[in-house]
């Protein structure tokens, strides 16, 4: 699909183009005094994929201007396999909103994932200037 959206008429992606799978074990170094991951190593990756969904839904660099909600579900450890998994929630003239939802599970077992945590954060594509640019708009899944 083109995104070409120079020539009038606004280009748009479906959610799906831009979606992003980020898959990361946890390791000791991850940890805080209690033995969990660290909400910052969560956060981090959780920031990571809500990025690179934006940047793929803006056809190139887009910028975190806030993390509009986040939510720890529950705690995660050593030995997990995080799973990120960021959507493009909504487009608008410069800027977009990611929803990320994070699952933990045993990386030698095979056991059901949990709920870790969840996040919403707002993106602005940018320029080589660093100016806001338009993006495309966002298809109905």
């Amino acid at each position: 699909m083109t995104t070409d959206i120079t020539a009038g008429t606004r280009a748009h992606k479906a959610p799906a183009d831009s979606r992003v799978t980020l898959a990361h074990i946890m390791s000791d170094h991850d940890t805080n005094l209690y033995g969990t991951i660290h909400g910052g190593v969560v956060m981090k990756l959780i920031d990571d994929a809500a990025a690179a969904a934006a940047g793929r839904h803006a056809d190139g660099p887009a910028v975190t201007v806030s993390v509009d909600r986040m939510t720890f579900r529950s705690p995660a450890r050593a030995g997990d396999l995080l799973t990120v998994h960021a959507t493009l929630d909504r487009a608008g003239r410069t800027s977009m909103t990611v929803a990320v939802r994070v699952t933990a599970e045993r990386w030698n077992a095979n056991t059901p994932a949990t709920e870790v945590a969840d996040a919403r954060l707002s993106f602005v594509a940018v320029d080589a200037e660093g100016r806001p640019r338009p993006v495309p708009g966002l298809l109905e899944d």
